[in-house]
């Protein structure tokens, strides 16, 4: 029997760890405010008009025309990714897994990049291992999930630019016009996910083919240059110009904003960027240790120094393309004013592929080894290197962050004693061979603790952390009821005071339900001569006619142009009547996510100002869970509830078909079973 090829291995263990780390919970309901809730919401809407970004389909409520939250047309990021996330909902429907796909697909190529670019110079061991530890980073796993701004814009972009430059090297080496154009394409792909930042693999290609016209490296043809130049402006051209013609003063308005990035007077004057200016050494400081959790500061600068020494002394096309990639993404932007956390991911696929060449050649140089040590064991030796403050203030002022904090410089100074304590006993001819075996014995050791144990429990410490915040919805179940049972031109109007932590909640609704939503007093004059007819989305009972929303749905609907008395519990509520504290518990009801937690929905009666509950779960034996039930759950004051028949307080359980009994303080425990829907005694929603 044959076996199956070493690449098909490798790249079958990336695709593995992708699917082990990234892709459990991609469909998360819960939408990160700020980036992915606009993301999205313009996603939901380019489904109905491609050509025109939008959040608000009519704006009706008169924003400003560069509102990048809560406006109408939307041109404040490029839409590639947008795009697809549209096509994606369009052919499966509207979820959070497909529009954030496209994130874990530009991470898969991300990573495959650090495979297929390393693993001849760095061989197959420590480029899969490098290319998997991308996959695990905690970092990773926020954007792709959609926990940090950025998210689908920076992922994408970092698998358009890890492509294209598989694609360019490969050009090279084979001699092929077909490769180079596709290069080109990606090249554009990444244009339309994040803008100028995907022109990189232009400039590599260029420096490569003087380089090659002056004998000095191998790079591609001239006539491989110009295809490439013509497919990457062939792809990202014509929107631009197509947006630039169609929404003049917007583009110029985005314009302006984009170029408020670089220079440092503009930033002061913007008030969305002028949070994120970052002093000159920002990248190799903050922005390293928070985007390469957990490895300290000093390695990937370490690594790339060791690229860059190795790229120049052998010339070899991989390496040289991808030091022309890596230094020149940290060096330019490291010039420019603003410096948000993912400002340099789409260089992450180079970053790793410098790591992989460092730890591979480190095993047989002993003073390497000793460099990578240093820099490794900077985390536990931190604490004891209090007495380097004092070098670090006499630092240049410039170099803000280094002089302020502990960490890059005192990583540095490790290396350097490393160094220099090995140089000194390989003078000893004795010494050598030992020496060597030992320091390529614990560089691999250690390297190999930070990139599987110590990556690993990173990563589960992030997805532990961001667990509330992915379970948690007000919205999904009444917004896409709100898809099936509203006309196509309905306004939405949320009976909420605020926001749930880390939401945006009409942004929300609008994107489950593609239908526009905004917050506060109905105002029944909005879209009266276009023909729009109002709802209300609220978590109480209303005086107006209610329409069919899941039992276990946070928020019910309502048609504000029929009055009604206010409805009694919705179809599928398990009625309860338990009376605890100054509140009745009427009923329960509960939507099955998939994951360890249920969403549960308790319909409450309050005499007077409701106050916070306890509920226990009766999990079966001796098992109990309690949940807290806050009125302020509802995103209303506690104050407005006071004289309605009911309202619902939304919180995460336990999974309903473990749950045996519901029991409140000063009342017996009410027995429960998850599948007495079909019994009439309790009911969710699938």
């Amino acid at each position: 029997m044959r076996r199956p090829p070493p690449d098909i291995l490798c790249v079958s263990a990336i695709l593995v760890t992708a699917l082990v780390a990234l892709l459990p919970g991609l469909d998360h309901p819960g939408i990160h405010n700020w980036d992915e809730a606009v993301h999205l919401a313009v996603s939901r809407g380019l489904m109905d008009t491609p050509l025109r970004p939008h959040v608000y389909a009519e704006p009706f409520h008169r924003p400003a025309l560069d509102d990048w939250i809560n406006g109408s047309l939307w041109l404040h990021k490029p839409l590639g990714s947008m795009w697809f996330a549209a096509l994606g909902m369009s052919l499966l429907g509207v979820g959070t897994g497909v529009a954030r796909f496209g994130s874990l697909l530009g991470m898969v190529a991300a990573a495959l990049g650090v495979f297929f670019l390393m693993r001849g110079p760095a061989g197959r061991f420590w480029s899969t291992l490098a290319a998997c530890t991308l996959l695990v980073l905690p970092f990773t796993y926020e954007l792709v999930q959609g926990f940090m701004f950025g998210d689908m814009t920076d992922t994408t972009l970092a698998g358009c630019l890890a492509l294209a430059m598989v694609l360019l090297v490969t050009s090279v080496r084979r001699g092929s016009l077909p490769l180079a154009a596709l290069a080109g394409v990606a090249v554009g792909l990444g244009y339309l996910c994040k803008s100028t930042l995907a022109l990189t693999p232009v400039g590599v290609a260029g420096v490569l083919t003087a380089g090659r016209l002056l004998g000095l490296t191998p790079g591609p043809r001239i006539r491989q240059l110009a295809l490439l130049l013509v497919c990457a402006a062939s792809v990202a051209l014509p929107w631009s110009l197509y947006a630039q013609r169609a929404y003049p003063e917007l583009w110029a308005l985005e314009s302006h904003v984009t170029r408020s990035h670089l220079f440092l007077d503009e930033a002061r004057r913007n008030p969305s960027i002028v949070m994120w200016i970052r002093p000159l050494d920002a990248i190799f400081n903050e922005i390293h240790l928070r985007t390469l959790e957990p490895f300290p500061e000093a390695l990937p600068l370490l690594a790339g120094l060791w690229l860059l020494y190795r790229a120049l002394r052998t010339r070899e096309l991989e390496l040289l393309a991808v030091a022309l990639w890596l230094w020149p993404t940290w060096l330019v932007l490291s010039l420019a004013a603003a410096k948000v956390p993912a400002t340099t991911w789409g260089a992450v696929t180079a970053v790793f592929c410098a790591l992989a060449l460092l730890l591979h050649d480190s095993f047989r140089r002993p003073v390497l080894a000793a460099a990578v040590v240093g820099a490794l064991s900077t985390p536990f030796l931190l604490p004891k290197l209090a007495f380097l403050a004092p070098l670090r203030a006499r630092l240049p002022e410039a170099l803000v962050q280094t002089r302020r904090v502990p960490g890059l410089l005192e990583g540095l100074c490790l290396v350097l004693a490393c160094v220099l304590l090995v140089g000194l006993l390989m003078l000893v001819a004795r010494a050598r061979r030992p020496l060597t075996l030992g320091m390529g014995v614990a560089c691999t050791v250690l390297a190999l603790y930070f990139l599987a144990p110590r990556t690993v429990l990173a990563h589960l410490k992030m997805r532990t952390a961001k667990r509330d915040l992915g379970e948690r919805t007000h919205t999904k179940e009444a917004g896409l009821a709100a898809a099936k049972v509203l006309p196509d031109k309905a306004l939405v109007w949320l009976r909420m005071e605020w926001d749930a932590p880390e939401q945006f909640e009409h942004l929300n609704f609008m994107f489950w339900s593609g239908r526009m939503a905004h917050k506060g007093n109905p105002r029944p004059d909005w879209g009266l001569a276009e023909g729009y007819r109002h709802y209300l989305a609220s978590p109480a009972a209303e005086p107006f006619a209610p329409l069919e929303v899941p039992a276990g749905s946070a928020l019910r609907l309502y048609d504000l142009s029929t009055p009604a008395p206010p409805p009694e519990l919705p179809p599928g509520v398990r009625r309860l009547d338990v009376a605890t504290g100054n509140m009745v518990v009427r009923g329960v009801a509960f939507v099955r996510t998939g994951y360890a937690r249920d969403r549960w929905a308790f319909f409450v009666s309050p005499r007077g100002v409701p106050e916070t509950l306890r509920v226990t779960f009766h999990l079966g034996g001796e098992r109990r869970q309690l949940v807290t039930l806050s009125p302020d759950a509802a995103l209303r004051p506690r104050e407005s509830f006071r004289d309605v028949p009911w309202f619902i307080i939304p919180a995460l359980g336990p999974r309903a078909e473990q749950v045996e009994a519901l029991e409140w303080p000063g009342a017996a425990p009410v027995p429960f079973s998850a599948s007495g829907q079909a019994e009439g005694s309790a009911a969710g929603a699938p």
